[in-house]
């Protein structure tokens, strides 16, 4: 009567707070409840106490195993479903619901964000002249400059084949110029290694602030991308803050 408290603790609660359970039952079983059910004069022998509770003992920790198993597989699949495959980023799925809540709370705490387009300059010459091993080792080349360039409480993400896109909390157009040079420049004198060749490449940047750009994820991150498209048209390998001209 004891094991579907324990099932139930095991798959909701986890194992520390199972084996407190078990341990509570045990007490009460050997000073309490054996006792009176046995006899008041039986004394409760080792032997005793262990083939009763063992029982109970192999329940809890075959349900916490697999309540752990679960709780695992239940992780990777988010984690499956948030992430990029082949860099670790956030997907545009995951990326859309924290962005819009990022605007959400710059609008009711009147705050600023920026949001940055960064696209490659040369992955479809990669892909051609060395193969597409090589493309995807020039992405995740991009996405370690990125990540190294940001602070924890940004945001980077897959946007498509060679394009990401990224989130600055309490960061102006100003600021996320900086931090784009930053990255642009850094990338452009970080080749990428491929084999025995070392590869240049440099990326495009576009930039859109919150409010002074747009109020929702969406027109922000069409008018980062106005900007980028104004980066390639002047040449590539430059930073460009959205402008209505």
């Amino acid at each position: 009567r004891d094991v579907p408290p324990i099932n139930t603790s095991a798959l909701t609660l986890g194992q520390k707070v199972t084996l407190l359970q078990v341990g509570l039952i045990a007490a009460c079983y050997a000073f309490l409840g054996y006792a009176t059910t046995k006899s008041i004069h039986t004394t409760v022998t080792a032997g005793d106490f262990a083939t009763d509770l063992a029982p109970m003992l192999l329940v809890a920790y075959i349900t916490t195993m697999l309540s752990q198993d679960i709780l695992n597989a239940m992780a990777r699949i988010k984690l499956i479903s948030e992430t990029d495959a082949l860099t670790g980023v956030y997907n545009m799925r995951a990326f859309r619901s924290l962005g819009a809540r990022e605007c959400s709370l710059a609008r009711r705490y009147n705050r600023i964000l920026s949001l940055l387009m960064v696209d490659s300059d040369h992955l479809k010459q990669m892909n051609d002249t060395h193969g597409h091993e090589a493309g995807d080792r020039l992405i995740k080349h991009i996405v370690g400059s990125i990540r190294s360039a940001l602070r924890t409480t940004d945001v980077v993400a897959r946007y498509g084949g060679d394009e990401f896109v990224c989130l600055l909390p309490g960061t102006g157009a100003t600021g996320a110029a900086i931090v784009a040079e930053r990255l642009r420049h850094h990338l452009e004198r970080t080749p990428v290694d491929i084999g025995t060749l070392s590869v240049p490449s440099t990326v495009s940047i576009g930039i859109a602030s919150f409010p002074a750009h747009g109020t929702d994820l969406p027109t922000l991150a069409k008018n980062a991308d106005r900007a980028l498209y104004a980066s390639k048209a002047q040449g590539r390998n430059r930073v460009t803050v959205f402008s209505s001209e």
